[in-house]
């Protein structure tokens, strides 16, 4: 039978709770590195379709879709002034045959 001074179970200890708390740590972190789209922020209404999100930069921002021209418009809302910013605005349709 194998004997183990105290330094060692102290060692074996000290490392099966660093692999418990490296658990504990990737379970609580898994949620935060995941991207969700929340689709309640979508209306549609004829051929438009209206989308707030967030950008990277942590401002909200107006998506608006337009389905007959195929044009994407983006406008940046100014809350503390209550505005809409144009920001920016493309051809979905030349954009996607340019990812081609």
């Amino acid at each position: 039978m194998i004997r183990l001074t105290n330094i060692q179970l102290a060692c074996y200890g000290l490392i099966a709770s660093a692999f418990v708390l490296a658990g504990a740590l990737v379970f609580s972190l898994s949620g935060q590195f995941t991207s969700k789209a929340n689709a309640e922020m979508v209306i549609a209404e004829g051929s438009f379709s209206l989308m707030t999100t967030l950008t990277k930069s942590g401002e909200e921002s107006l998506v608006v879709l337009d389905n007959t021209s195929a044009t994407m418009l983006v406008y940046r809302l100014e809350l503390g002034r209550k505005e809409l910013v144009y920001v920016d605005g493309t051809n979905i349709g030349a954009l996607f045959a340019g990812a081609r």
